[in-house]
């Protein structure tokens, strides 16, 4: 069953994200007791006590425990399982766009 209230994804995955996403899981396997289960993709913001605030995509994982939680929100978005994040402001950030990867810049939005 699918949650209304959850967004349905506007987006899609490229090549270089999806290898920029296991990179991910790996380094978050390592670091975690509990492994990477389902991708989770959303809109953050970091506002640092001083200096000016950032806002991008976000790229994570919920572990294995967690996927009954989640598992009626899950969505295929270019052949990958995603749980989706993005409030009805921030959901407009994604709509067409491509999800990327490269070493440099991590993951971004960029227009197809």
């Amino acid at each position: 069953m699918f949650h209304l209230d959850i967004p349905v994804a506007n987006f899609t995955i490229s090549d270089n994200a999806k290898r920029g996403i296991e990179k991910l899981r790996q380094a978050f396997n390592e670091k975690s007791t509990d492994p990477a289960a389902v991708l989770m993709i959303g809109w953050g913001r970091a506002m640092p006590n001083s200096g000016s605030s950032s806002e991008n995509v976000v790229v994570g994982f919920y572990g294995q425990s967690e996927v009954p939680k989640i598992a009626d929100a899950l969505q295929d978005v270019s052949g990958l399982k995603i749980f989706f994040f993005a409030t009805p402001k921030d959901y407009p950030n994604f709509a067409g766009k491509v999800l990327d990867f490269n070493d440099h810049r991590g993951f971004f939005l960029r227009i197809p």
